[in-house]
């Protein structure tokens, strides 16, 4: 088992889980929410141009697992997530369409809270938004290969079923989109 791979105690607690959501049960549903939330934030984020479009597609995205959990039905070897990121996958498609006739306005809000450290908050938007800089000229492949083995610590099993790769394509395919990554960053100035 690789280090995000998940044991089998976890897997059983997210079948338990959708069982119960699926009969109703907001706190089932809830669990598995906070369960999934970051990666799928993190799948949306690394997607789309702005902060707000990947809290509202991450939202979307939970409103559509509820309303269509009574359907999901577990296959023999799938995991749940699959199905989380394929909804997830589906709603950037349809969000990419839309976009293509609207025009974009930004809105900055600065964070006000006392407890929030301006430095700290600065070092790690200048590191999310080079990493993002630097995937964005990524091949699409690479960039969700990236995505959901490094930023949503999926285990290579989930990756190469969420990709339909086998999990030796899976390992190739990340080897060269991690060679690419480094590339792009060398081009931007940033070594390693």
């Amino acid at each position: 088992m690789t280090k995000n791979e998940p044991d089998n105690e976890q897997k059983l607690n997210i079948e338990q889980w959708v069982k119960e959501a699926q009969s109703g049960n907001w706190q089932s549903f809830s669990k598995l929410y906070e369960h999934f939330v970051d990666k799928v934030y993190k799948y949306n984020y690394y997607k789309v141009s702005s902060q707000d479009e990947a809290f509202d597609l991450t939202e979307t995205v939970f409103l559509k697992v509820w309303e269509n959990l009574k359907s999901y039905k577990p296959k023999a070897g799938s995991f749940f997530g699959s199905w989380v990121f394929r909804i997830a996958h589906n709603l950037l498609v349809d969000h990419y369409r839309l976009k293509k006739e609207m025009v974009e306005l930004t809105d900055v809000h600065a964070d006000k809270r006392e407890e929030a450290d301006p430095m700290h908050k600065t070092e790690e938007s200048l590191r999310k938004e080079t990493l993002k800089k630097a995937m964005s000229k990524l091949k699409d492949i690479y960039k969700e290969v990236l995505t959901h083995s490094y930023l949503n610590d999926l285990s290579n099993s989930e990756v190469a079923e969420l990709m339909n790769k086998s999990e030796g394509g899976l390992r190739v395919l990340k080897f060269r989109a991690l060679q690419e990554l480094k590339k792009v960053l060398e081009q931007m100035g940033i070594k390693y």
